[in-house]
């Protein structure tokens, strides 16, 4: 009775401490929505998929060949483009030639002028010493004994163991030479450059003779027959303040003297010999110089 009760009360209440009866119907109502989910899926994707009807069919493009004037304009296309660049790279580097040959025009034209200079000032030292030697050889032909003769052989030998060398400016030259700049200038102008350059060395050879002449056999001699305090005196102080006197008056020594005076005037006509040649090679240097490049004393 109890039991009934309670099943009873249960049922009025409307809980139950059982779980949930699922219905069969509702188990296979979920199955059968899944099933068609399921298919409803597959066939949205198969419908997706290429079929014999919808697949498109990729064809190669026709190519249209290509006649014999259409290949022969193409590579002549490709050749004027080739000969353009390679003319317009040629202008650029005759261009950038040109400016530095001007700037190496312009450095050695200054170059060639001071020496120049300088060669026209050696010249005039030259003729004054070659001057000096003349009167000194009439002195020493006419010697008669008196002192007087001793002072004009001083005096007119003041010169004699002196040199005004000639110091060439070669260093644009030689950086011409060393960069392989030579190519930037005419044929003509390279050839008188070049020409400048070898009688440069004979010029410097030749006054190197004339100064080692005096270092060894001239200086000795005149050492042993004057007074030394002599030309002290005329150098810096530029007024003679002591005896002046031939040691050895003596015929064989003043013949000798007469052969050291003249061999010093032979050296000093050849050094002059080569000094014209450098002038005259340093004035048609400077002249193709300004007809080259328009260059001008400044």
């Amino acid at each position: 009775m109890n039991s009934m009760e309670e099943g009873e009360e249960v049922g009025k209440s409307g809980k139950s401490a059982s779980p949930k009866v699922v219905k069969k119907s509702e188990v296979g109502g979920q199955k059968s929505e899944e099933e068609n989910n399921s298919k409803t899926e597959q066939q949205t994707a198969n419908s997706k998929l290429p079929t014999e009807d919808n697949m498109e069919v990729h064809h190669h493009p026709n190519v249209e060949k290509k006649n014999f004037k259409e290949y022969v304009l193409e590579g002549l296309m490709i050749f004027l483009a080739v000969l353009m660049g390679f003319i317009a790279e040629n202008i650029r580097e005759s261009i950038s030639e040109h400016k530095r040959a001007a700037e190496f025009a312009r450095s050695y034209y200054e170059d060639v002028r001071k020496d120049t200079a300088a060669l026209h000032a050696a010249m005039h030292f030259s003729k004054q010493k070659s001057a000096g030697l003349d009167s000194a050889l009439i002195v020493l032909h006419h010697l008669t004994g008196k002192p007087k003769e001793d002072t004009a052989l001083y005096t007119q030998l003041a010169l004699s163991a002196s040199v005004v060398p000639f110091d060439p400016t070669e260093g644009t030259y030689e950086q011409i030479k060393s960069s392989g700049s030579l190519r930037y200038f005419n044929q003509r102008l390279v050839s008188l450059m070049n020409s400048y350059d070898v009688q440069v060395k004979r010029t410097v050879k030749r006054e190197d003779n004339d100064l080692k002449f005096i270092l060894d056999q001239y200086l000795p001699y005149i050492i042993k027959n004057f007074n030394s305090e002599i030309p002290f005196d005329y150098r810096f102080l530029h007024h003679i303040s002591h005896e002046l006197y031939v040691i050895d008056r003596s015929k064989n020594n003043m013949r000798q003297m007469i052969n050291y005076v003249v061999d010093l005037k032979i050296e000093r006509l050849l050094v002059e010999q080569q000094y014209k040649k450098q002038i005259k090679i340093s004035g048609e240097v400077l002249s193709e110089l300004k007809n080259e490049y328009n260059l001008g004393d400044e």
